[in-house]
């Protein structure tokens, strides 16, 4: 087994150039959702040493622009996502919101999985609703998705939203 300083060491890396959140995929009609965690960029040994603990693949992308860098992925979905989540979430340091949301978010797939998994609600409960609350928070949020259109599109730095580009220096 792992380390804490390798959990420690996965969080930066996530933290810079991971990702959290929540996926949804429709088909025929019904929603699904799943907490996703992953690493993206330009070393392997980073997603090799995840997919090592973890389990997963290594995908490779090569650019169309000879100039640019071939890019690595690592990710794990659904359940898979759970066990990464929990071992570097102590040791995130920008992530941290997302990992709660996604892990409440499938705990809450998790529970609806039983024979009657909301009996305080009883059986016509639908969790879409809660799940897509989350998965918008995550998303458009704390992930600040780009999808919000062109007159929401501004970035929160420092505590700020930038529409613009920042003045130069004289």
């Amino acid at each position: 087994m792992s380390d804490g300083l390798t959990f420690a060491y996965l969080a930066g890396v996530i933290d810079s150039d991971g990702f959290i959140t929540i996926n949804r995929s429709v088909r025929k009609g019904k929603a699904y959702f799943g907490a996703v965690i992953g690493i993206s960029g330009t070393r392997p040994q980073p997603h090799e040493l995840a997919a090592s603990l973890w389990g997963g693949t290594v995908s490779c992308y090569q650019p169309k622009n000879p100039q640019h860098r071939v890019q690595y992925q690592w990710s794990r979905q659904g359940d898979a996502a759970v066990g990464p989540i929990l071992a570097v979430q102590p040791y995130l340091r920008i992530k941290q919101e997302q990992a709660r949301i996604a892990l409440e978010a499938q705990e809450h797939i998790l529970e609806g999985r039983g024979y009657d998994p909301y009996p305080w609600f009883g059986p016509d409960y639908d969790p879409s609703p809660r799940l897509n609350e989350l998965r918008d928070e995550m998303v458009f949020v704390l992930n600040q998705g780009r999808r919000v259109g062109k007159g929401n599109a501004g970035r929160e730095l420092d505590g700020r939203t930038w529409d613009q580009f920042p003045a130069t220096a004289i």
